[in-house]
C-alpha cells in the first residue's frame, strides 16, 4: 500500500511544476532568450486553443469533402505547425521552432489564400490584418536584440505584404469587384490600414518593452536575492562552526572539571583515610611515650613512631603530587 501510494503521488508532483509556457526554458539560459522562449510557447498554446473550437466545429463538413484542397487544409495546417513548433521548443530548437513556425505562418496565412484565388471582397480587409497579427507574432517570437537578422526579414516581408496589400490581391484576383470607396479612396484606405498596422505594432512593442524592463527588473530583484541568500547561508555555516567549537570547548571544559573533581576526591580520601590514619597512631604513640613504661616497650614504640613518620612523609608526598597534576591540568582554548 505504501509503494502504490508513492507511486500515485509522484505523477501528482510533477504535473503540478509543469507549466506550459516554460517548456524548453532553463535557467542556464540567457534573460532575453529565456523570455522569447516563453513568449514563443504563449503563442503556440494560444493559436492551438483558438483554432482547436473552430477544427472541432467543422470537422463534420472536413469529412464530407470528397477532395481537399489547400485552402481548406490551412487551419489544419497553422495548428500542426504551432504543436511542430512546441515540440522543437521542448527539443531545445529553439531558432528552428520559431523559423518554421513563421515560414508557415506567413505561406498558409497571407500568401496561399491569395495566391490560390477565388477570394472575396472582404479580403481586402482580412489581409492587412492577417499580415498585422503576423508582425505581432514576430515581435513576439524573436529578439530583436539576438536575432536581428530574422527578426527584420520576417518583419519587412510582413510589412511589404501590408503595404501593397491591394496591388497583391488584385494581381491574383483581378475578378474581385472593388468598390468606388477602393477605387476614389484608395490612398485614404491604405492610409487607415496603415495607422491602425502602426498603432497595433507600437503598442506591441512598448509592452514588450515593458515586459522586458519588468523582466530585467524581477532578474536583478531575484540576483539580489540569491546574493543576500548565499551571504545568509555562509554566516549560517559560520554560526555551525562557531557552534561546533563551543560544543567542543563545553566538552573539554567538562572533561577538565570532571578531571579535577577526581582529583579532589583523591585528596579528600588521603586526607580522610590515608593521612588520618598515621597522624592518630603517632598521636596515640606520643600519649605512650608521654607516660611511664618500661624501657623495652618505650624503644618499641619510638621504632613505630618512626614508621609512623615515615608513612605520613609518604602520604604527604602522594597528596603534593597529585595536587600539582591537578595544578597542570590545562584549560583548553
Amino acid at each position: 500500500m505504501l509503494s502504490l501510494k508513492y507511486i500515485g503521488a509522484v505523477p501528482a508532483k510533477t504535473m503540478k511544476k509543469f507549466n506550459l509556457f516554460k517548456v524548453g526554458v532553463s535557467d542556464e539560459m540567457d534573460a532575453e532568450f529565456r523570455r522569447v522562449t516563453i513568449l514563443t510557447n504563449v503563442v503556440y498554446v494560444l493559436i492551438f486553443f483558438l483554432l482547436l473550437p473552430y477544427l472541432v466545429y467543422y470537422l463534420p463538413d472536413y469529412l464530407k469533402i470528397e477532395r481537399l484542397t489547400f485552402r481548406a487544409t490551412i487551419p489544419w495546417l497553422a495548428w500542426a505547425s504551432c504543436i511542430l513548433g512546441f515540440m522543437l521548443n521542448s527539443f531545445r530548437r529553439h531558432l528552428l521552432s520559431k523559423t518554421f513556425f513563421i515560414c508557415v505562418w506567413i505561406l498558409v496565412v497571407t500568401v496561399v489564400p491569395v495566391t490560390a484565388g477565388r477570394n472575396h471582397i472582404v479580403a481586402l480587409f482580412l489581409h492587412p490584418f492577417y499580415c498585422t497579427v503576423t508582425a505581432v507574432i514576430i515581435h513576439l517570437t524573436f529578439s530583436h536584440k539576438h536575432e536581428k537578422l530574422l527578426y527584420y526579414f520576417f518583419l519587412g516581408v510582413t510589412w511589404l505584404l501590408t503595404i501593397f496589400s491591394y496591388e497583391f490581391l488584385m494581381h491574383y484576383n483581378p475578378h474581385l469587384e472593388v468598390t468606388a470607396f477602393f477605387t476614389n479612396g484608395f490612398f485614404r484606405w491604405r492610409m487607415i490600414i496603415l495607422m491602425i498596422a502602426v498603432f497595433i505594432n507600437a503598442s506591441i512593442i512598448y509592452l514588450i518593452q515593458l515586459n522586458h524592463d519588468f523582466y530585467n527588473a524581477l532578474q536583478k530583484r531575484n540576483d539580489t536575492i540569491s546574493a543576500q541568500y548565499k551571504t545568509l547561508e555562509c554566516q549560517r555555516k559560520d554560526l555551525e562552526e562557531l557552534k561546533q567549537r563551543l560544543e567542543e570547548k563545553v566538552k573539554a571544559r567538562t572533561k577538565l572539571l570532571l578531571e579535577q573533581n577526581n582529583k579532589l576526591r583523591e585528596y579528600t580520601f588521603f586526607n580522610s583515610h590515608i593521612l588520618r590514619a598515621p597522624v592518630s597512631r603517632i598521636r596515640g604513640l606520643l600519649y605512650l611515650l608521654s607516660v611511664d613504661t618500661p624501657e623495652d616497650e618505650e624503644r618499641r614504640i619510638r621504632s613505630l613512631l618512626a614508621e609512623s613518620m615515615t608513612e605520613l612523609d609518604r602520604a604527604i608526598k602522594s597528596i603534593n603530587d597529585k595536587l600539582q597534576q591537578a595544578e597542570l591540568l590545562e584549560d583548553p582554548k
